[in-house]
């Protein structure tokens, strides 16, 4: 092996922050975290409005459609972030 592959073998990648790559990957945060918590809460708002809004449904067959979508959207939010935080602690692991 030459002088210079040896070099590039065991150079350090410094992050902005000044550390090395391993202690930056302690921070690391998954942008389906973000994107889950943010469907949930949306969906959080629209499921509290289908419950206590009153409005008429007669356009939609009589069907809830805040509330339903509401549902729909906190679990899919939930959905997202507990598999972001799996992954992330899968690969911290790793």
């Amino acid at each position: 092996m030459s002088q210079h592959e040896n070099a590039i073998e065991h150079e350090q990648v410094q992050t902005p922050e000044g550390g090395d790559n391993e202690q930056a990957q302690g921070h690391r945060m998954s942008i389906a975290l973000t994107i889950g918590a943010t469907i949930g809460a949306i969906g959080l708002v629209l499921f509290i409005y289908g419950l206590v809004g009153n409005v008429n449904y007669a356009q939609s067959a009589n069907i809830n459609i805040n509330l339903w979508w509401g549902l729909l959207m906190v679990v899919f939010g939930i959905i997202m972030s507990v598999g972001s935080f799996i992954s992330t602690r899968r690969s911290r692991a790793v």
